[in-house]
């Protein structure tokens, strides 16, 4: 034993070459399975992997229940991004001791790094169960899945119990304050970056939340200073270009896209990122490839059936499931439509509360709900947002859509109209959490000028952020927040116009045909660039802001276009 112990000696003595010799001088038969770990062990401290990998392979060969190599290895494997094998020995770990809490960290890590996000939360919990020395770390971790899985509220209350065991751990702060960010919680993320300066200004990750802090605040300049301090940096270099494009520097945003293009490409985290930018200029081939990395199509949702890759679907059985908001269902349903030509049956997945907005009464097509899939089989599937890849050149009429027109509810709301004004619904607001939120939102107040016309104006969304509280509660706006969407579905053929921002209301009055006039921020979204071109709804008037945060030019030219159509 002490011979193991001069081994140890040296290791920890960072004397190596040592070390190795004297492996190689005690090695015996009797202990071939320690020295050909510690032989590992020094292997890895002189980061030569491969020969680390094969001497902890060597060791768990001779003596299986050995479970430091097996240790060993997992951190091999993590260095050397073997992230199946990695996955595989945190099984291994687990299964040979099922109660320590160290081993379900390093599982749940693993299946994290894989992308099995569901399996990680569980596997992270039962380290949190078991007490391990990693809860804080596990809590902090389900928060940041929770991130990627775009629930923020969720991932703060893993933070906040994470923070409850450290307060000043400078990772966690940060993470609570880039979450706060996210929400747009302006007096929490206060909170934080205060706390978070004060433990670390100089902490890489305080700096990217500091110019993110700053932009919140509308110090534009400040952040954009810290952004191009740190452009060696990708996250940094990919906030800058979002920043210029959602400013109106589109010219520079694209400056600094194409010139960092290839170094962007080689980053799998800003994929989704590529993908959009691809799209929104319309270079689709590209922009289709990398549009898969989006974080609401990595989810694991029907993982036992293949994805769907063009083969044929003439006897086959297709799920198409949605994977991104109300709107994106909304307006890309319409592609279900080719796809029923060509298969067996399209058994279309929406979320229960919009479930009868769809048509239920075509030819080899269900409409179905999470729930009600529990028992059916498939032969493929696919995310509704990858369908697109495969239909979006096709020339479709607007009239062939999924969306379903309910004649006697449309009737009944006839009824109930007053028809001897003008009556126009209105959303101005998407959800606050939202996409590109809240610049593609605009503030209700900054149409105060089109509520002077002698107009009847619904309210036909169902959130209403604070900003606008006051002035919606005293203005003559009709509010139908109260109605879901199947119903707001028909009402809104009984209204002379929709206005809408880039909301779900803008999809679902465009979709059934009906008049819609559209509002776009200075940035909107990919769909509005060149694929709209491609796809465009037939009876929608976009009206475009022209400069930041500023929407004079929306309302003036909304005011005139309504005062054209009441002949003032």
């Amino acid at each position: 034993m002490s011979n193991l112990k001069n081994i140890i000696q040296s290791i920890n003595d960072k004397d190596l070459e040592k070390a190795l010799k004297l492996c190689k001088l005690y090695e015996n038969k009797k202990n071939s399975d320690i020295i050909f770990n510690l032989r590992g062990v020094v292997y890895l401290l002189k980061n030569d992997l491969e020969m680390a990998e094969n001497s902890f392979l060597n060791s768990i060969k001779i003596n299986k229940s050995f479970l430091d190599p097996l240790k060993n290895l997992y951190t091999v494997y993590h260095k050397r991004k073997k992230i199946n094998e990695m996955l595989s020995v945190a099984y291994e770990l687990v299964g040979k001791e099922n109660k320590n809490p160290s081993f379900y960290y390093k599982l749940a890590y693993a299946l994290e790094i894989n992308k099995k996000y569901d399996e990680a939360i569980k596997n992270y919990e039962n380290c949190n169960n078991l007490n391990g020395i990693e809860k804080k770390y596990a809590l902090n971790n389900i928060g940041n899945i929770y991130l990627k899985k775009n629930r923020p509220k969720m991932s703060i209350k893993y933070f906040l119990d994470a923070f409850n065991l450290d307060q000043n751990d400078k990772i966690i702060i940060n993470n609570l304050l880039s979450n706060y960010l996210e929400l747009r919680d302006e007096k929490n993320s206060d909170f934080y970056y205060k706390k978070a300066e004060i433990i670390d200004a100089n902490f890489n990750e305080f700096l990217f939340n500091k110019a993110s802090y700053l932009f919140f605040k509308n110090q534009i300049e400040e952040a954009v200073e810290i952004l191009k301090s740190n452009i060696s940096q990708i996250k940094f270099l990919i906030k800058l270009i979002k920043i210029y494009f959602t400013i109106g520097k589109i010219e520079e945003a694209r400056t600094l896209f194409k010139k960092n293009e290839n170094i962007i490409n080689k980053n799998q985290d800003f994929f989704n990122f590529l993908g959009m930018r691809h799209l929104f200029e319309g270079n689709f081939e590209l922009g289709w490839k990398y549009y898969e990395y989006r974080p609401s199509k990595i989810k694991n949702f029907l993982v036992e059936v293949k994805e769907w890759q063009g083969e044929d679907l003439s006897s086959k059985v297709i799920a198409v499931y949605n994977e991104q908001g109300l709107g994106d269902t909304i307006q890309f349903s319409k592609f279900i439509i080719p796809l029923l030509k060509i298969s067996k049956k399209v058994i279309f997945i929406v979320p229960k509360k919009i479930q009868e907005l769809f048509k239920s009464d075509l030819d080899n097509l269900e409409i179905e709900n999470n729930e009600t899939i529990l028992n059916k089989k498939f032969d493929y599937k696919i995310a509704l947002g990858s369908l697109l890849k495969y239909f979006y050149k096709n020339n479709l009429d607007n009239n062939e859509n999924l969306i379903r027109f309910d004649k006697n509810s449309v009737e009944k709301w006839k009824k109930e109209i007053d028809t001897s004004k003008m009556n126009i619904g209105i959303a101005w607001s998407g959800s606050f959490n939202g996409p590109n939120e809240p610049f593609r939102s605009i503030p209700l107040k900054s149409l105060e000028k089109i509520f002077s016309l002698d107009i009847n104006f619904y309210n036909l969304q169902s959130e209403i952020w604070d900003r606008d509280l006051d002035y919606f509660k005293s203005s003559k706006i009709i509010d139908f927040s109260k109605h879901d969407l199947k119903e707001i579905s028909s009402i809104i053929p009984n209204l002379d116009l929709v206005i809408s921002s880039d909301t779900s209301l803008l999809h679902l009055s465009a979709s059934l045909n009906h008049e819609t006039w559209g509002i776009l921020n200075l940035s909107p979204d990919w769909r509005w660039g060149e694929f709209y071109k491609i796809n465009p709804y037939n009876k929608v008037k976009l009206f475009h802001q022209k400069n930041f945060n500023n929407w004079n030019n929306i309302e003036n030219e909304i005011f005139e276009s309504l005062s054209q159509k009441l002949n003032l």
